[in-house]
């Protein structure tokens, strides 16, 4: 049997295009809550290739409202629901909106890059009525794995020294060395999970249940100030879509 070659790439990609289906693009201008944000985008998105991820974080003490530059779409976090989903964003071209919390206004900004999770956080101002900080934590996932869930920790109260998240009852240390404004990960095993927060050695706060985990998700822990104290919450890591 004779060997046949095949035809030139730049032929079959021709003609994949004449018979690929049309695809009508369809974008809603608002969104509402962050439940909503799995069929509404808050930005619009670029190429699948350069496929990069923003969300916001509200780790402040009053509910937060995010309103996007341009569009107006705006997005409300609050105590119940403190992160939003991550939204797919065109990469390398600046996303900027503004947050408003306790009727302070401040207005943020972030370029993400091709493959990065960008977590824009709110906290309270260092002063009362002062306006809020914004943290900004970048990552670039390489870790999955579909047998395992990953718990990641950020760090954004530098006035816990040497932050430490613990299991609770069974004296292991699940995450500790997480420099301010930084975040760290591991691998952990799908099962119910609770973490105690730690500041010098000392316990603060009450253990924070996580839940059962679920294989192949990602988790990220938030420590944030809160007063005179500092604590501890945690947002499920799901992409919008």
């Amino acid at each position: 049997m004779k060997n046949v070659p095949f035809p030139p790439l730049r032929f079959v990609l021709r003609a994949l295009a004449l018979v690929a289906p049309v695809v009508t693009p369809f974008v809603t201008p608002f969104v509402m809550q962050p439940a909503m944000a799995a069929d509404i985008p808050l930005y619009p998105s670029g190429p699948a290739e350069d496929s990069s991820f923003v969300r916001f974080v509200d780790g402040g003490s009053h509910p937060l409202d995010v309103t996007s530059a341009g569009s107006k779409a705006r997005l409300t976090l609050d105590a119940a629901n403190p992160a939003s989903h991550f939204f797919p964003v065109a990469a390398r071209k600046p996303v900027a909106g503004t947050l408003t919390a306790g009727g302070a206004h401040q207005d943020v900004s972030a370029t993400v890059q091709p493959g990065e999770f960008v977590s824009i956080v709110s906290l309270d101002g260092a002063e009362k009525g002062a306006r809020a900080q914004v943290v900004t934590v970048r990552e670039k996932p390489d870790d999955f794995n579909a047998l395992k869930a990953s718990v990641g920790f950020y760090n954004l109260d530098a006035r816990c020294t040497a932050p430490t998240l613990n299991v609770p009852g069974h004296g292991v240390v699940l995450l500790d060395g997480v420099a301010a404004g930084q975040g760290k990960r591991r691998q952990v095993n799908p099962v119910a999970l609770s973490v105690q927060l730690a500041c010098g050695g000392q316990p603060v706060g009450q253990p924070l249940s996580l839940g059962t985990l679920v294989a192949g998700q990602r988790y990220t822990v938030f420590l944030v100030p809160a007063g005179a104290q500092s604590r501890i919450f945690f947002a499920n890591d799901a992409v919008s879509r």
